[in-house]
C-alpha cells in the first residue's frame, strides 16, 4: 500500500536533521515547489511542530492530525511533519529540511511571552525580515490585558510584533497573535502552541489568508471506507489479492482499537473519477463488506445511532469488563439525548443481574453466553422493549483463554451473542471491547 504520511498517522523526521551538514541560504532561494496564486493545482506544506516537552514524552503532537485534517479537503497537501525541542539551532535545521520539500511551512509553538518562546525571533533571524509594532494588534492587548492604570506589561507589548513582509493572525483566544513571513516565494506561518489558540486561528485566519495568498486549490477526489472487527492487515491482503490500482490511485489506511480507515484517493476531480471509486469499493465489498460500517465518514456510535433512528428505537446498555466505556463513547455523540435511553455498569454478574432486578440462576453462572443474553433480554423488558447491548465479564476456558461474551438485540427480533478473545496479563483494551460490541449490535440493527 502507498501511505500518505499526513491522513491519519504523521512521521517524525527529526533524527534527519542531524544529517544537515550546515544551513542552506535562508528562505529566498529557488524552488521547485513553489506555487504561484494563479496555479490552482494542490499546494504542497509542511509542518514543523516545536515544543521540548513533545520531545520528553510530557504531551503528544495533536497539531499535526488537526492541521492535515483542516487543510487536506481544501487542497492542501502535507509532506511531512517534524517535532524538534525550543533551540534556534534546531529549528533553522529543520526550516531549511522543510524549505526543500514545499513553499509552505506551517510551524507551531513557540510564540508566547517567555525566554523559551523563540520562535517569532528565530523566523525573523532566519528569513531576515524584521519584526514591526502592529498597531491593531497592540490596541487588542491593550483592551484584553492592560491593567487597571492602562499600561500593558512589556512582555505582553512583544505580543504584537509581527514581520515587515508578511502579516499577522489575530488570536482572540490568547495573547500571541500568529505570524506570516512572505518573501515573495516562500511562506512561513507561525502559529501559537495551546490548542485552545491554534485550532480557531487556523479556521478563522489561516484558512482565508492562505485562500488569497495562494488561492482555492483543485480538490481530487477521495473515498473512505471505515470497517470494524476486522484486522487492517486482512484488508490490505484483499486489496493485494482482488483489486488491480491504477498508477494514480493512492491508498492509505489507518488503524485504532479493531477499527480501520481505508482511503483511495485519485488526483482529479470529475464525475469520472467519482465513479472509478465507487467501482474500487464495490470490489473491494465484495471480500470484506460484512465489515464495513461507512462510507460517509460517520463514526462506528454516530453509525448505531443512524441505524436506531431509522427504527424509531432507543438503546440501553449493561456492562461489567468494558466498565462503562461503551456508554461513554455513546454519550459523547450526536443523537444520544435522543436514542440512548441509559446504562448500568457493575463489577460482577452478581451485581449486575442486583441492578436489574433479576434472580440470578445458579445455572448462569457456568454459562457466560447464556448469561450475558438474559441479562441483555432482562434490560431490553425493564425498559419496554428498548434495544439493548449487553458486556459480559472477563471468563476463563478450560485451556486458561480468556475472552468476554456480548449480547444485543430486543424482545421483538431476538439477541445474538458474540464473544472476543482478551489477553490476560496486561491492561485489559477496553477501546477493543467497546468497538466490537458495537459492532455485534450493529449488525444485529441491520
Amino acid at each position: 500500500m502507498r501511505r500518505n504520511c499526513c491522513n491519519g498517522s504523521c512521521f517524525l523526521v527529526g533524527l534527519l536533521l542531524l544529517l544537515i551538514p550546515g544551513r542552506l541560504s535562508p528562505a529566498v532561494g529557488t524552488n521547485s515547489n513553489v506555487v504561484t496564486s494563479g496555479d490552482r493545482s494542490s499546494l504542497d506544506y509542511f509542518i514543523i511542530v516545536t515544543g521540548s516537552e513533545l520531545l520528553r514524552g510530557i504531551y503528544a503532537d495533536g497539531h499535526t492530525q488537526f492541521i492535515t485534517q483542516t487543510l487536506g479537503p481544501l487542497g492542501y497537501r502535507c509532506l511531512g511533519s517534524m517535532s524538534i525541542g525550543d533551540v534556534q539551532r534546531d529549528l533553522f535545521k529543520a526550516l531549511d529540511f522543510a524549505g526543500n520539500q514545499a513553499s509552505l511551512i506551517l510551524t507551531t509553538g513557540g510564540l508566547g511571552p517567555t525566554s523559551q518562546d523563540i520562535t517569532r525571533k528565530t523566523l525573523s533571524d532566519y528569513t531576515q525580515i524584521e519584526l514591526k509594532e502592529y498597531p491593531q494588534a497592540l490596541a487588542d492587548l491593550e483592551r484584553r490585558f492592560s491593567r487597571a492604570q492602562g499600561v500593558l506589561q512589556p512582555i505582553l507589548r512583544d505580543q504584537a510584533l509581527a514581520p515587515t513582509q508578511g502579516t499577522y493572525l489575530a488570536n482572540p483566544n490568547g495573547t500571541a497573535v500568529g505570524v506570516v513571513f512572505d518573501d515573495g516565494q516562500r511562506v512561513i506561518a507561525a502559529l501559537p502552541g495551546p490548542p485552545r489558540e491554534l485550532q480557531p486561528m487556523v479556521k478563522n485566519h489561516l484558512v482565508p489568508y492562505l485562500s488569497g495568498r495562494f488561492g482555492l486549490r483543485t480538490v481530487g477526489h477521495s473515498l473512505t471506507m471505515r470497517f470494524a472487527a476486522v484486522g487492517q492487515s486482512r484488508i490490505d491482503q484483499v486489496i493485494r489479492d482482488h483489486l488491480t490500482l491504477p498508477k494514480d490511485l493512492v491508498v492509505w489506511s489507518s488503524f485504532k482499537a479493531n477499527r480501520v480507515d481505508i482511503t483511495f484517493s485519485l488526483p482529479g476531480n470529475s464525475s469520472q473519477e467519482a465513479k472509478r471509486l465507487k467501482s474500487f469499493e464495490n470490489d473491494l465489498l465484495k471480500h470484506v463488506g460484512e465489515y464495513m460500517y461507512s462510507d460517509k465518514g460517520s463514526s462506528l456510535e454516530e453509525h448505531i445511532f443512524e441505524l436506531l433512528e431509522q427504527q424509531n428505537a432507543q438503546l440501553v446498555v449493561c456492562e461489567i469488563a468494558s466498565g462503562g466505556t461503551v456508554a461513554s463513547s455513546l454519550l459523547a455523540t450526536k443523537g444520544a439525548s435522543e436514542r440512548f435511553k441509559g446504562a448500568y455498569s457493575a463489577p460482577s454478574r452478581s451485581e449486575l443481574a442486583r441492578l436489574l432486578g433479576y434472580v440470578l440462576n445458579p445455572g448462569l453462572q457456568s454459562s457466560p453466553g447464556d448469561f450475558i443474553r438474559e441479562m441483555a433480554r432482562t434490560a431490553s423488558e425493564k425498559w419496554r422493549r428498548t434495544w439493548s447491548l449487553a458486556v459480559g465479564p472477563v471468563t476463563l476456558s478450560d485451556n486458561g483463554s480468556a475472552s468476554v461474551w456480548m449480547a444485543a438485540g430486543s424482545v421483538s427480533t431476538g439477541f445474538v451473542t458474540g464473544k472476543i478473545g482478551v489477553r490476560m496479563g496486561r491492561k485489559l483494551r477496553r477501546a477493543h471491547l467497546v468497538t466490537f460490541a458495537l459492532d455485534v449490535l450493529r449488525k444485529q440493527l441491520k
